[in-house]
């Protein structure tokens, strides 16, 4: 009889305990509604205020459209996002392999600027651009139709025999001051004409002339 005693108290102690449990996490339920109940309000009443600012360009049907398409494209999305993440870690990962390498695009680009390639480059394109300018349409459609012949002459310019004579004929010149030559009578020319050094180069020039002569007829 005491054994059953025992054990009906101890029932009635659990379901006393279980019923205090209860009522206690109901009163921590009714505290925590009580406390989040404001928050929620101001939360709504911004969120309503911002929305009616955007109300004339945006309605809930656009927001429906919106996450029906988000739904639609979320294997898309995921896919966006782990592209972006490889990208992040590969990144992360040339980075210190991308340092030297742009160090040594600098220090190439500094010693191509202290040799002058730059200036040359800068130059060049501005003597190309007043040679473009300076010829008209016209100008230009003739050069062009005469191609082949000037790439002809520069072929003929580059061989080293017409160089070197070039070169010498320009050095001569340039040695040479006019206020030391002296005024010669014609005999002195004709003697000078008689002598093989200057009768070789009047032949040459002769024989180019009559060529071109011949050429042209």
């Amino acid at each position: 009889m005491d054994k059953e005693l025992e054990l009906l108290h101890q029932k009635i102690d659990f379901l006393t305990e279980s019923v205090l449990q209860t009522q206690r996490r109901q009163r921590e339920l009714d505290e925590l509604r009580q406390d989040l109940t404001p928050l929620a309000s101001d939360i709504f009443k911004t969120a309503v205020e911002e929305l009616d600012q955007v109300a004339p360009y945006f309605s809930y049907e656009d927001l429906i459209f919106l996450v029906k398409k988000l739904l639609r494209n979320t294997r898309n999305i995921t896919v966006l996002l782990e592209q972006m993440e490889n990208a992040a870690d590969f990144m992360k990962d040339a980075l210190p392999l991308s340092k030297p390498l742009f160090q040594s695009v600098l220090e190439t680009f500094n010693t191509l600027e202290q040799k002058g390639y730059f200036t040359f480059f800068v130059t060049i394109a501005g003597i190309i651009d007043k040679v473009v300018t300076s010829f008209t349409e016209e100008e230009l459609k003739q050069l062009s139709e005469n191609t082949d012949s000037l790439i002809r002459s520069i072929k003929l310019l580059s061989q080293t025999n017409v160089l070197q004579q070039l070169e010498k004929a320009l050095t001569v010149y340039n040695k040479i001051d006019g206020s030391d030559i002296k005024t010669k009578s014609l005999i002195g020319l004709f003697r000078d004409l008689n002598s093989p050094e200057v009768r070789k180069p009047l032949t040459i020039g002769l024989a180019v002339v009559k060529q071109l002569s011949h050429q042209t007829e």
